[in-house]
């Protein structure tokens, strides 16, 4: 045999060792690719949040059945390292010594070829990455409430514009701007329901009120402040409703609830949800409010009377029960989502939480989640408390109990 011949027989066998070493060295003894090892992760603990918030007023506004005018005098109040394989510890088979006299060549004085240096820029043209489509906002559903002077109930202090009362509100105002701190009392008398209380303004100009008991004869008084939770009335007035579309109402901006198109929880609304679908609408403003909205309580927003306004909120990201409540149904009714502000008690707590129509479902009057069995209770400021996962799932079963929750007011 050659020496070339046996060199070549050599390379073979080394290259042939090299190989299995190589298949080897990813794997254990019985031949199976070695694992990368699992890392445990534990979640910590961490305890329940504290008390839910409380709310707006609680205390039932009392009449006295005085028809006193108005005095003048009253001010207005790890990521895991790569595997390293184990070192090659495979032993050559040793290599024969060659007894054969080797050819002798000359060695090669032909100086090496050098290319020329290439001179020639290449420019690589950059991967342009085309930013998302954007999606155009949905245009928002905004009902504007007026008065149309077609029914109209007054005295020489105050009027009652009941134009559309079908669809679920009326227009209160006093006859001109006076001193003094009013009231609005409205009473469905062929219901069992409370008795609801509304701020009205002392300058003269229009507020919006609810009619959410549903048809039937309203009671609807006007009465000036004269102490805490009492007033002498100045007008009152009782007359027929008749709803034509029980939605409508809480499609509508009122005086608890409100915005219209040039607000900026409607333009946020509008773009948040974009090209959603009814449930995705529903969770996205829910998951923004709980998200970037805090629990903060003042003197001012703990006051009986205290009302709401969802722009006041979304702007300093900040507010009690109430607000969160008025901020998510104004942004969900510019979505043509019917929403109602559910005002009661939450264990001893005077509470507010949100409650929104489905199609399909139907009111849901406690959602948060559906998780393909049944609706849990919407209570943003609860939901907003969370600390942790633990925390919310403490809160999500307090919440999801209806014993927990006595709704008294619908606004």
């Amino acid at each position: 045999m050659t020496r070339k011949s046996k060199n070549r027989i050599l390379s073979l066998l080394t290259a042939a060792s090299v190989l299995i070493s190589v298949f080897t060295c990813g794997c254990d003894n019985t031949g199976t690719p070695s694992s990368v090892p699992e890392v445990s992760v534990t979640a910590s603990d961490s305890s329940q949040s504290g008390t839910p918030p409380q709310s707006a007023e609680s205390t039932p506004y009392s009449e006295s059945i005085t028809t006193t005018p108005p005095t003048q005098s009253e001010s207005n109040s790890s990521s895991d390292a790569p595997q390293t394989p184990p070192p090659d510890t495979t032993t050559l088979p040793a290599t024969p010594p060659d007894t054969t006299t080797p050819n002798t060549i000359p060695p090669d004085t032909t100086p090496p070829h050098t290319a020329p240096p290439d001179t020639t820029t290449t420019t690589n043209k950059p991967e342009t990455t085309l930013p998302p489509k954007p999606v155009t906002p949905d245009e928002p559903y905004i009902i504007t409430p007026t008065a149309d002077g077609k029914t109209v109930y007054q005295n020489d202090y105050a009027l009652i514009d009941a134009s559309n009362s079908s669809k679920g509100y009326i227009m209160v105002r006093l006859k001109e701007a006076m001193e003094g701190v009013y009231k609005i009392t409205v009473t469905a008398i062929d219901s069992d329901s409370s008795k609801y209380t509304f701020s009205l303004k002392n300058d003269g100009s229009y507020d919006v009120i609810p009619l959410t008991e549903g048809s039937g004869t309203y009671k609807v008084s006007i009465l000036k402040q004269t102490s805490a939770n009492k007033g002498a009335v100045v007008y009152r007035e009782e007359f027929p409703v008749s709803i034509s579309d029980e939605f409508s109402v809480f499609l509508t901006p009122t005086q608890f609830c409100t915005y219209d198109r040039n607000s900026e929880c409607v333009k946020l609304a509008s773009t948040l949800t974009a090209g959603m679908t009814e449930l995705q609408k529903i969770e996205a403003v829910y998951e923004y409010v709980t998200d970037n909205i805090r629990y903060v309580s003042t003197a001012e927003n703990a006051a009986n009377g205290y009302i709401p306004y969802p722009d006041r909120t979304l702007s300093s990201k900040g507010g009690i029960c109430f607000d969160y409540a008025s901020l998510m149904a104004a942004m969900l009714r510019s979505q043509k989502l019917p929403t109602k502000v559910v005002v009661g008690y939450a264990g001893d707590i005077y509470h507010a939480w949100i409650s929104v129509y489905v199609k399909g479902s139907g009111w849901i009057d406690g959602i948060i989640s559906f998780d393909g069995y049944k609706w849990n209770r919407m209570d943003p400021t609860f939901a907003a408390g969370a600390r942790d996962d633990a925390d919310y799932k403490n809160l999500v079963d307090y919440i999801s109990n209806n014993k927990n929750y006595n709704a008294i007011y619908q606004y």
